[in-house]
């Protein structure tokens, strides 16, 4: 019973590290990626943030950008869906 449980655990967690990788290859093989990326960090600049770092990643099986970002002294972690880009997370990242 254990060892079949734990046998199901791991292919869970396998088939989920897949599917993340999917969503992630899918965003940067977008052909629109480079031009949806600028205008992210854009609109952030506009609201006051210097962006370090722009990551294609997934939440919830959703594709989003994962940025970090300093204002003010502090650095933020900020989340963007994608494509459309809207804010989903922004807050200071400790």
């Amino acid at each position: 019973m254990k060892k079949s449980l734990f046998t199901a655990l791991i292919a869970l967690t396998a088939a989920a590290s897949f599917a993340d990788d999917h969503i992630e290859r899918q965003i940067y093989s977008d052909r629109n990626f480079e031009q949806n990326r600028t205008k992210a960090v854009k609109m952030l600049e506009k609201r006051g943030y210097q962006v370090q770092e722009v990551e294609a990643d997934d939440r919830r099986g959703k594709p989003v950008l994962d940025i970090d970002a300093y204002k003010n002294g502090r650095k933020y972690d900020i989340v963007l869906s994608y494509p459309d880009l809207k804010i989903i997370k922004e807050r200071i990242d400790y």
